[in-house]
This record gives structure tokens, C-alpha cells and sequence, in this order.
């Protein structure tokens, strides 16, 4: 009996440890969601990387009325390169690719509740497929400080399987494409599938880049120490209202551990 309650003591220890770090984390830290797909009709073709435009907007809805901090692209650049404090509970908001869908229903729903986005593009499928978004458009969410606009590449390649000079095409090319339509200094880059090694890092920060973003799952610690690139909650089809809060808190969907929270 004695070792069944020493298990159970370890575990609710365990838990409270938990909870204690990614608390601090949070308050100290930076969470970053990552999407893709906006919409009202769910397209198979997405793969899952789709979230419907009603949860979406009860999402941002979570985070005004939970005391989150939105915090814009732009804002989370100039605190890191002037080495300043980040808000506290702070939450970015991205979205890969530069899809269509984002103009037609994130950027209204972010517009209409003042919370900011970013988006990261593929600059070289800008205005060339219907799918995707057009330099218009991006002009236009640029211009109304709801939107930050990055580079995602110019067409989504993954960056270690190219030579140093491919890479640094997609790297610089699609940096330039950015600032020549939009006028704004572009600082941040979202790696295509987060695929990086130590020599794709290398060219990204050789070609002007500040900051960098990944796939890997997490809640950031503040001051980023640019280590590795930083870490996003992968906000997918199909997940709850639930399960949000906890990808808010941990950066992970577990939904024994946002009960937790």
C-alpha cells in the first residue's frame, strides 16, 4: 500500500512541477501558434492543417477574454533586437504559405478584434496560383498594421537539400520580393516542413534574417537566445475548444494536462 501511495505522491509531484515550469514559462516566455488553412468549409486537401473560421474566431475570442497578450510580428521583433522585455502571456499568431483563405477569413476576424497576425509567404506562388494570395492583397494587410508579412521562401523548398547558392536564392529573393512590394524591412523567415540543419541557420542569418521559426512544439523562453529556431503550437482540424488553452499554456494538445491548467 505504502509503494502505491509513494507512485501516487510522485506523480501529483511530477504534475506540479509541470505546472510551476510551463506557468513561469508562459509568463516569462512567447507562445507562437502556427496555421495554415482558414475557411467555413473543412478541404480534405489541407491534410488537417485547416481550421474552420467559426473556431477560429472563438479562439481569439479565448484569448482576449483569458488576459492573453496578442502580440504582432513586428513588436516580438523590435523585443528581441533592442533586447527588451516581452509582455507578459504573450501570444503570435502565424500562418504558413500565404494562402488565400488568409485574406478571405483570418485577416477580417483579426481586423474586426484588433489582434494582430503574422503571415509567412511564398513569394515566388504570389499572384500566380488562385489559391494563393496576391500581392494586392498583401499590400493591403500590410498597410493596416494588423499584418505582418515575412518570408516563408520563395517556393517552399526544403533548404537542405539545396546547394549553398540555391539556398541563399530562396533566402535573399524572396526577402527582396517582400520589401519591394510592401516597403517594410523583413527580419523574420519560417522554414518550408521546418526542415534546417546548422548550414541552412548559417545562410538564413548571412542573408539579413533576425529571428527564425520552426516546427518543433514548445513555449519559448524570453529572452529567445537564438540557440535554435523558435518553437510553434501546431493548431490543427479537428481540435477542441479544450484543447486550445493547453496549446496556449505547454505549446502541446494533451488533454489531461490542460484540465491541469
Amino acid at each position: 500500500m505504502e509503494y502505491y501511495i509513494s507512485i501516487f505522491a510522485s506523480l501529483i509531484l511530477v504534475c506540479l512541477v509541470f505546472y510551476i515550469y510551463n506557468y513561469y514559462k508562459l509568463k516569462r516566455g512567447l507562445c507562437i501558434l502556427m496555421y495554415h488553412h482558414i475557411g467555413n468549409k473543412y478541404d480534405e486537401k489541407s491534410g488537417g492543417f485547416f481550421v474552420l473560421s467559426n473556431m477560429f474566431e472563438k479562439q481569439l475570442d479565448l484569448l482576449v477574454r483569458e488576459g492573453f497578450y496578442p502580440i504582432s510580428l513586428s513588436e516580438v521583433e523590435d523585443c528581441f533586437i533592442n533586447k527588451k522585455k516581452i509582455p507578459s502571456r504573450s501570444v503570435l499568431l502565424t500562418f504558413d504559405d500565404g494562402y488565400a483563405n488568409n485574406y478571405e477569413f483570418a485577416y477580417p476576424l483579426a481586423k474586426k478584434k484588433n489582434i494582430p497576425i503574422a503571415i509567412f509567404v511564398n513569394t515566388g506562388e504570389i499572384s500566380q496560383k488562385p489559391e494563393m494570395l496576391t500581392w494586392e492583397q498583401i499590400k493591403e494587410m500590410q498597410k493596416s498594421g494588423v499584418v505582418d508579412i515575412s518570408s516563408h521562401g520563395m517556393f517552399h523548398k526544403r533548404l537542405r537539400r539545396l546547394s549553398d547558392e540555391e539556398a541563399l536564392y530562396e533566402l535573399t529573393e524572396s526577402k527582396s520580393m517582400i520589401e519591394k512590394e510592401t516597403g517594410k524591412v523583413v527580419q523574420s523567415f519560417c522554414y518550408p516542413f521546418g526542415a534546417f540543419d546548422k548550414r541552412v541557420r548559417k545562410l538564413v542569418f548571412e542573408a539579413g534574417y533576425k529571428m527564425d521559426f520552426g516546427t518543433r512544439k514548445g513555449i519559448n523562453h524570453w529572452p529567445w537566445n537564438s540557440a535554435r529556431p523558435l518553437l510553434r503550437a501546431h493548431i490543427m482540424h479537428g481540435e477542441s475548444m479544450e484543447d486550445f488553452p493547453c496549446q496556449l499554456k505547454t505549446g502541446y494538445k494533451n488533454k489531461f494536462i490542460s484540465r491541469l491548467f
